[in-house]
């Protein structure tokens, strides 16, 4: 038989040596049915394999020029498609070629389902991107969904797009995770391909089966086969079942999860799983079915028979006589859930006469319940109602719903072809906006209108959201794959019914009790749960207006989480909003991280985010609100009972850690803030004392806090304005109120008297309205941590205190890995400034020395001022050039000491200088720790420096509080030697201003481009001045959010700026104000130097002890 059927495909190759058309015309016909028959009935790939390519295509060229290969119409069209496509992929390349690769994707548009699926399932096995237009994409998503049964080698057509790893990825492993349509369609493929592979395990054939064990496909089943919507999970439990007689393993699964100590979740799986099985063996699967009608796990879950009717589609079309039976048991002890998925199996139009008898006692029993009355849910009672008539015999007399439309139309794709299907979506489209319509005009409280909208809804639900058919029909009209004014209709359709949902399911449910109207509750619940879902780009084009609906829904369900009381609907909403995240994240109109901080703002029970973590079908979202879930969890423990602040930081870093990788700029900024955050809180935790506290922050006892809570607000205001929340005018103010916090606890340390509890009442409100959920409690619960907190107490063992607790800011990207930078080892981070990064540092070949001097090591960091003027390079240069400057700096007690500085150090130049160590004249003034003589002392003690700095011709150019540090700590008590001032960072300093030099509270006109700037000197008598006014009245002269503006004031004035005036107007302040004056004329000539204001600064007779600080400023 192999040796006649080889002959006939090699008359193919033939006919060019016959010599009568009449034998050419028998060779043709007997190879290509040869050739079909090969390919149709006994599925063998490559039937044409050793023949000579060269001498085909000579033969072709007869047949071609002959019309053989135009009259195939006694062919069918599935095998007459199947085999040209074989003939095209055996040919070598040439116009031959080309031109029955046309005709073969003629017949792939033209053709009826069968045609259609021929071709395509040799497509798959041979070409990676032949499936990838839309209008294909689509014809196969219609394919996938026909009944069981309609068209031949459907399943062959599955298998084969899960087999290879590129089309699997496309149709399985993608979607798996997408919209409702797209893991619909996913698990029917799963499906269909189990019933493939079945098939081939009867046939001693196991690579069907054996591609269900690799690990890209066990992925996308385990996930389908734990989806929520039963809509996804019976089609892979009814695989699972199938396969069961060829995979041991499913085999024990399915009885494993029967077991009585498991769920309802794995429960009704598994009795899905059963009824399939009878597919397979009817015996066995009939009575273990049965056998489980009669379990205690039955007894527990009565849905158990509504989900096994879910399982029976496949065996009901090989054994329907045997499903019937079951079916009659089934109807005896099922509800009203067992009655809808009856009417679901039925749609699959298995046989004329299927089931009728279970249908009619399904409706029977329906009957008489509505008969009986006496619920007061008239969407149950519509519901009943709906069911019976599409039970009843004189189903066919009613008018068709738009599921009945949808399945017509199918019909028609099956039996003619894509191109006349695509025709009945317009009327389907028409009536679909007849019954949006009928939603719009509904009268809530009308008993008729509101049945009216519940029947219409539960008609637009099951046509348009839980399945893209509808969609793919309007897609399959067009070849071009060019979307129309269709597109948009369906969109509207989407956006009616959004609107209509979001009205009827925007208000809270103020009470606990039993929902009123349940039934229609949850069904409009569970449909915008499935309109979400299904919505998208392939719906409607229109992306704003997709990502806006999407946004509105988001809105309304969290605002329903936030404030609805406990109630039956609660799990239905919690799916919702999961599957209403699922959308905006897969299509980028929100981050994992943005939807973190939703979740965060309004779920404040663990419960909800569990039950949303489950729903979810982005395994990203699940895993991000799961770690959400147990930080909440800790720091409700912490907030109880004070313990566990630890482990409560801990959840907080596992947070981040839980985020996907390198998937966006936002989540990576997410990431380093929660990890910012978690540290500064364990920090504080983990201490003991106050002083502990401090020993452990590198600046200000809560300044690594105070940077996670900054980078935290940061990101949360900008997710709430991204999601569409609403966001108040005012600036985030937590990071600043937990400064005040800390400036508090030093000066409990300092003073032992301090206001800790009226700024932690300020920053717990601060962070209140900053951050959300348990990212504000638990920062609240360390933060109240401190309020009892001793000034001293026992250090923790090294043992208790993780090394992460002393890290200080990272290094910058820049910094090598080795941290050698020109000889010096890079020890830690001390900050970053506007015009450089500060660093402590050892000598390298002391880097291991713990007792060797550090030091202060400063690279220069090109500012947005100097980018004003000059490229990174010339900025660069320049401060090579002006750094050598500092050679000529004198040794100063008031003036930290030159160490060196290296213009070739790789990546930057490095500037080294004494580490001075001490509170700075900036963090005196914030706390308040200052009495006018010892301001006059400290300003006498910096104009000496400056003095020291000017007599060699190079100014500061960045004189401010904070490059001012105070030693000797007894002097901030007032007790001991006096203050010793030093000045400190030398980066900008110079002969010469630049770009890049001051800063915006102090700079000079001339250094922001007005008069003359050939001198630098000067400036730094103008910053001077700006010192004085500051360190006598604690506020700096000069002062604006808006740089811009604070740019301005330094420019509009000559000497007086109103502050100034002030002062003047003042007798015992006029000498003070006159000095001041003198400092700040516009021109740097008429400045006073460094050394006369030091000698009027020092006759001032404002410097009396008992005149109090700060100088008070007439109003």
């Amino acid at each position: 038989m192999r040796a006649a059927t080889r002959e006939r495909l090699e008359g193919l190759t033939a006919l060019h040596r016959l010599n009568s058309a009449e034998q050419r015309e028998a060779a043709w016909r007997q190879g290509m049915a040869t050739l079909a028959r090969a390919v149709i009935d006994e599925r063998r790939p490559l039937p044409l394999e050793g023949l000579d390519p060269d001498v085909l295509l000579e033969s072709l060229r007869v047949a071609v020029a002959e019309g053989l290969v135009d009259k195939l119409d006694w062919l069918s069209g599935p095998a007459a498609a199947a085999a040209l496509y074989e003939v095209a992929a055996a040919l070598p390349s040439s116009s031959i070629k080309r031109q029955l690769g046309r005709m073969v994707l003629k017949r792939l548009r033209s053709g009826d389902a069968a045609t259609f699926v021929a071709v395509a399932t040799q497509l798959a096995l041979g070409s990676q991107r032949a499936l990838g237009g839309q209008s294909i994409r689509a014809r196969v998503a219609l394919a996938l969904s026909l009944p069981i049964g309609t068209v031949h080698n459907v399943d062959a057509l599955a298998l084969a797009l899960i087999s290879r790893q590129d089309t699997s990825r496309d149709w399985l492993i993608t979607p798996a995770t997408g919209s409702l349509p797209s893991r619909r369609l996913a698990a029917r493929l799963l499906e269909r391909a189990a019933r493939e592979a079945a098939r081939r395990a009867t046939e001693g054939d196991d690579s069907g089966v054996r591609v269900f064990c690799t690990p890209e496909v066990r992925e996308a089943w385990d996930r389908l086969l734990a989806d929520r919507e039963t809509l996804v999970w019976r089609h892979v439990a009814s695989a699972r079942g199938l396969l069961a007689a060829s995979m041991p393993t499913f085999q024990q699964e399915i009885e494993r999860h029967l077991n009585p100590e498991f769920t309802i979740t794995e429960w009704r799986r598994a009795a899905a799983s059963l009824g399939a099985s009878i597919a397979v063996d009817p015996e066995e699967g009939l009575r273990t079915c049965r056998e489980l009608l009669q379990s205690l796990v039955f007894e527990q879950d009565h849905g158990i028979a509504a989900a096994m009717i879910s399982g029976l589609p496949r065996a009901a079309e090989s054994h329907p006589e045997v499903v019937e039976s079951l079916l009659d048991q089934l109807m005896r002890v099922g509800g009203l859930e067992t009655a809808e998925a009856l009417v679901e199996l039925r749609a699959e139009r298995i046989r004329p006469g299927f089931a009728e008898k279970a249908a009619a006692k399904a409706e029977a029993h329906l009957r008489k319940a509505i008969a009986e009355g006496g619920s007061e849910d008239q969407g149950r009672e519509a519901l009943m109602k709906a069911l019976a008539q599409e039970l009843s015999g004189a189903a066919s007399q009613r008018e068709p719903t738009l599921r009945d439309r949808l399945s017509d139309a199918l019909a028609t794709f099956a039996a003619h072809g894509a191109y006349e299907a695509a025709r009945e979506a317009q009327p389907i489209l028409k009536a679909a906006a007849h019954k949006a319509a009928l939603l719009q005009c509904s009268t809530p409280g009308d008993p008729t209108s509101e049945v009216q909208a519940f029947l219409a809804l539960r008609e637009l639900n099951s046509a348009l959201f839980e399945t893209s058919s509808l969609n793919d029909l309007l897609i399959v009209g067009d070849d071009d794959d060019q979307r129309g004014t269709d597109d948009e209709r369906l969109g509207d359709l989407f956006q009616q019914v959004t609107n209509w949902l979001v009205i009827r399911e925007g208000d809270p449910l103020k009470e606990a009790s039993q929902v009123k109207q349940f039934t229609t509750r949850l069904r409009q619940l569970r449909t915008m749960l499935h309109l979400v879902d299904a919505d998208g780009p392939d719906v409607d084009p229109r992306k704003e207006l997709v990502r806006q609906r999407r946004l509105l829904t988001e809105r309304v369900l969290l605002n329903r989480i936030q404030r609805d009381a406990p109630g039956s609907l609660r799990r239905t909403l919690c799916a919702a909003t999961a599957r209403t995240f699922d959308a905006l994240v897969r299509e980028h109109s929100a981050d994992v991280s943005e939807i973190l901080m939703a979740a965060a703002e309004h779920v404040s029970h663990v419960d909800d985010l569990k039950a949303m973590a489950e729903a979810s079908m982005v395994p990203e979202i699940e895993s991000a609100l799961r770690a959400y879930a147990k930080l909440q969890q800790a720091t409700r423990l912490a907030q109880r009972d004070g313990r566990g602040l630890v482990a409560a930081t801990d959840a907080m870093k596992a947070i981040g850690i839980e985020l996907p990788v390198a998937r966006s700029a936002r989540i990576e900024a997410s990431r380093q803030a929660l990890s910012l955050l978690s540290r500064g809180l364990r920090s504080v935790a983990a201490s003991s004392s106050l002083a502990e506290i401090a020993e452990r922050s590198s600046g200000t006892p809560l300044s690594a806090l105070e940077r996670g809570v900054a980078a935290l607000t940061q990101l949360v205001s900008g997710s709430r304005r991204r999601l569409g929340s609403s966001v108040g005018e005012e600036s985030p103010a937590a990071a600043a109120a937990i400064w005040a916090m800390g400036l508090e606890v030093e000066r409990a340390i300092r003073t032992s008297i301090s206001e800790i509890d009226r700024a932690f009442t300020v920053a717990v409100n601060a962070i209140d309205r900053d951050l959300p959920g348990a990212f504000a409690e638990l920062t609240e619960v360390v933060l109240n941590h401190i309020r009892s907190m001793p000034l001293e107490g026992p250090r923790r063992a090294p043992s208790l205190i993780p090394p992460e607790l002393d890290a200080d800011a990272p290094l910058p990207a820049w910094a090598p890995p080795s941290r050698a930078l020109g000889g010096f080892y890079l020890v830690r981070t001390v900050g970053t400034g506007t015009v450089g990064s500060v660093f402590v540092a050892r000598r390298t070949e002391e880097r291991q020395d713990e007792t060797a001097p550090i030091f202060a090591l400063k690279v220069p960091d090109y500012s947005a001022a100097a980018a004003r003027t000059l490229s990174e390079d010339e900025f660069l240069k320049m401060f090579r050039d002006e750094a050598g400057a500092l050679l000529a700096l004198p040794e100063h007690p008031n003036l930290a000491r030159f160490v060196t500085f290296d213009a070739g150090a790789s990546p930057k130049p490095i500037l080294v200088m004494e580490l001075v160590e001490g509170p700075s004249l900036e963090r005196m003034l914030e706390m308040g720790d200052l009495s006018v003589g010892r301001a006059r002392a400290l300003l006498l003690g910096v104009s000496a420096g400056l003095d020291a700095m000017h007599q060699v011709g190079v100014g500061h150019l960045d004189l401010k509080p904070s490059n001012i540090i105070v030693c000797n700590a007894e002097a901030d008590t007032g007790v001991g030697q006096p203050p010793k001032p030093v000045l400190v960072d030398f980066g900008l300093a110079g002969r010469h201003l630049r770009p890049g030099c001051g800063t915006a509270n102090y700079g000079a006109p001339e250094i922001w481009g007005s008069g003359d700037r050939s001198r630098a000197i000067p400036a730094d008598v103008y910053a001077f001045g700006c010192l004085i006014f500051e360190a006598y009245t604690g506020k700096p002269l000069f002062d604006s959010i808006s740089e811009a503006e604070l740019l301005g004031q330094h420019m509009a004035h000559d000497g007086e700026p109103e502050a100034v005036r002030a002062l003047l107007d003042q007798p015992e302040t006029r000498e003070l104000g006159a000095l001041i004056a003198r400092c700040l004329r516009r021109d740097p000539k008429d400045r006073i130097t460094i050394r006369q204001t030091r000698q009027f600064l020092a006759k001032l007779s404002l410097g009396a002890e008992n005149v109090e600080w700060p100088v008070r400023i007439a109003s």
